[in-house]
């Protein structure tokens, strides 16, 4: 499904995410939602949570065919639980960028994690608590 709606700031900023895809998503009162700006496209995104600790993993690899693969297929191998993903190229032919947002109780070993990527071929890696 797919779906727009255009909808208005308040003076404060604010908006309102519609009902109907409030109750699509199962958003309740309180429930936190994720708000990713992506600067180079020019929108942002809405991603319900749906856990309370989430973490951000930036995971540098090279623009070359079936590296996100490799260090996606290391992510799920370990078990990690992904809410959201985003990947763009740094520069053309040569470096890429993964940010992944996942639950921070899928991320076990961190160290551990870091030396699977780092074997699978990624040139470098950072986490965020969010």
């Amino acid at each position: 499904m797919s779906s727009s709606q255009i909808v208005r700031l308040d003076s404060k900023g604010r908006t309102v995410i519609p009902s109907g895809f409030r109750n699509f998503l199962r958003l309740k009162p309180d429930s936190e939602v994720l708000v990713t700006l992506d600067s180079e496209g020019g929108r942002l995104t809405i991603t319900p949570a749906g856990e309370k600790k989430l973490v951000r993993l930036v995971i540098g690899i090279s623009d070359a065919p079936g590296s996100l693969a490799n260090a996606a297929k290391v992510l799920a191998d370990s078990g990690v639980d992904l809410v959201s993903s985003e990947s763009r190229s740094v520069a053309r032919g040569k470096s890429a960028e993964w940010r992944v947002t996942c639950s921070a109780d899928s991320v076990k070993d961190l160290n551990s994690l870091k030396k699977k990527l780092v074997a699978a071929g990624i040139t470098s890696f950072s986490t965020k608590k969010l």
